[in-house]
């Protein structure tokens, strides 16, 4: 897209409450109303299997295959975040067609919602987890929501939560949601969650709102009291 489609594009994310703009920083960010949509389409298709989500797409787009399907993904790198933001711009907005909406998906994607990870862990993704698993013999991944009000909770005791850690461990902490691949190799299934590794394999997962103490408790009985 030429920079004027995309002004054009984000002039009327912004006029029907898809995005939020600041004119003093040039900002752009989606709002809130829209992430609680979208995270419906999250729920029904970031984590699905590879011929459901072509048969979604065919359905869609109406082409008359899976294969079809499939070949228009590769072809054109459709990830199931742009698959899901499209449905939900498609559910949300009139008088678009397939084109302008599809556009608008990629452009929404690319701005994105604050993420939930903390800035208190190194913040990871589907393509760097492996890499932080394989870096470090002990490493705990944190796994949040956005609109999730026990992540928000569990974030309050965040400190005491870290400190509960073994001192070697290297934390770490993603987005459920943008991490299909993490949630689904490693069973995490709710969030927030705590999943705990030693030399790369996962030694167990603890999902929902968890105090220090108990997470202190689980951390001596994996990792032993040194």
């Amino acid at each position: 897209m030429d920079e004027r489609t995309v002004d054009t594009h984000i002039d009327a994310l912004v006029d029907e409450g898809v995005l939020d703009y600041d004119e003093a920083s040039d900002e752009v960010w989606t709002t809130d109303d829209f992430e609680q949509n979208r995270h419906v389409y999250y729920d029904t298709y970031l984590d699905v299997d590879e011929e459901e989500f072509h048969r979604s797409v065919a359905d869609a787009f109406d082409l008359p295959s899976t294969e079809a399907a499939a070949d228009r993904v590769d072809r054109l790198d459709v990830s199931r975040e742009e698959f899901a933001t499209y449905l939900t711009l498609y559910a949300r907005l009139d008088g678009y067609d397939t084109g302008e909406l599809a556009e608008m998906a990629g452009i929404v994607v690319e701005v994105g919602p604050d993420s939930p990870v903390p800035d208190a862990v190194a913040e990871l993704d589907d393509d760097s987890y492996a890499d932080f698993l394989a870096e470090h013999d002990r490493a705990v991944v944190t796994v949040w929501k956005r609109g999730c009000a026990p992540c928000e909770g569990m974030k309050s005791d965040l400190d005491e939560i870290l400190a509960a850690f073994p001192d070697d461990a290297a934390v770490g902490g993603l987005d459920g949601e943008q991490c299909p691949d993490f949630s689904r190799t490693h069973e995490v299934n709710a969030a927030p969650a705590v999943v705990f590794f030693a030399d790369g394999d996962r030694l167990d997962v603890v999902t929902g709102r968890t105090s220090p103490d108990p997470l202190a408790e689980r951390v001596a009985d994996l990792y032993g009291d040194d």
